[in-house]
């Protein structure tokens, strides 16, 4: 009895010993988690809506305004100081008009020199002639006033030479800024003239130059302002048939030639940009089909399906709706759609 009393107290303090050390000889039961519930967001498309437009497909080209009547006065002889510049840039001017002049102080006097002796000779011969001289002393009184007036003229020549006219009628696009006594050197331009009612571009289109038909309107934009203009010249003198809307054929549908050059030449119609407008840059826009008022979309928005199938992606009833589409006229990034689309559908960007 005592023995077994003992056995239970050694018992009973191991595990309270044990309880004390903090370590357990038994696991804990696991705690048991609900599994976790995943719910499916919605998916959120951005659109754009379907809407009419005008759509134009053009060729858009640059090139400088220039005019067909150019005529650069300069002084061809030789230099020297600037006496007077007698035009200003927009000024009408006529064939003829005097336009510059350098100083000739030391030619002036030369001529005013000459001139006497001309005179002098002048006399001598007409003393000769009263006092009924011989022949041969007339004849050598004679040809002194011939070679002095040679002289004369070639010096009356020189100041010519120092001044410059109007090789054309015009209006003067360019003015040298010069100044009284200023030098100027031969050959150096000193005004430009132009016929304002003769201008053009010359452009170098990047492709499609087989658009740009002599004869065929286009249209050029300057400065913010629009005008009507024409092609006179292509490097291929083919020519535009106003009535078919095409090239311009023979009997034998054999283009019609016009003149041909190393670019193509675009002419202003009626009304003209100002003469300061001549070296600026201009635009040129050739439209070679439109369509108005209808659904226009960005190319980007087309997807092919099935080898060849055009489709759009459309958000209807909260779904991604696959809806195929008809192609109409194209222009750069826009595309015209004849069927398949309505104003107002909900076409998915992304």
């Amino acid at each position: 009895m005592k023995l077994s009393k003992l056995i239970l107290g050694i018992t009973s303090a191991a595990v309270i010993a044990a309880s004390m050390s903090g370590c357990y000889f038994l696991p804990d039961e696991e705690e048991y988690y609900d599994p976790p519930v995943v719910k499916a967001s919605e998916v959120s498309y951005t659109t754009t809506t379907a809407r009419k437009r005008d759509l134009v497909k053009q060729l858009l080209s640059a090139g400088t305004i220039a005019s067909g009547t150019e005529y650069n006065a300069r002084f061809t002889e030789y230099g020297g100081n600037i006496k007077s510049v007698y035009v200003s840039a927009g000024d009408s001017i006529n064939e003829g008009d005097l336009i510059a002049e350098i100083e000739t102080y030391e030619l002036d006097r030369k001529i005013e020199l000459k001139e006497k002796e001309v005179y002098r000779e002048q006399l001598e011969y007409e003393i000769a002639v009263e006092k009924r001289e011989s022949e041969k002393v007339k004849a050598k009184e004679k040809l002194d006033v011939e070679l002095m007036q040679n002289e004369l003229d070639k010096l009356y020549a020189e100041k010519e030479a120092s001044k410059i006219y109007a090789g054309v009628s015009g209006t003067i696009s360019f003015v040298k800024t010069l100044s009284p006594g200023d030098w100027v050197n031969p050959g150096e331009v000193i005004a430009t003239i132009i016929d304002i009612t003769d201008l053009y571009i010359k452009i170098n289109p990047n492709n499609d130059i087989s658009e740009y038909l002599i004869g065929r309107p286009i249209t050029i934009r300057y400065s913010g302002n629009y005008y009507d203009g024409v092609i006179v010249q292509n490097t291929s003198g083919k020519t535009w048939d106003e009535k078919t809307g095409a090239m311009l054929v023979d009997e034998n549908n054999e283009p019609i030639l016009g003149e041909e050059s190393e670019s193509i030449k675009v002419a202003f119609k009626d009304q003209i940009p100002e003469s300061s407008s001549v070296g600026n840059i201009a635009d040129t826009q050739l439209v070679l089909d439109s369509r108005e008022d209808v659904i226009v979309i960005s190319a980007n928005l087309i997807k092919t399906v099935n080898g060849n199938q055009k489709v759009v992606y459309l958000f209807k009833d909260n779904q991604r709706v696959q809806t195929p589409v008809t192609l109409g006229l194209q222009s750069g990034s826009l595309v015209e759609i004849t069927s398949g689309l309505e104003v107002g559908d909900e076409i998915i960007i992304r």
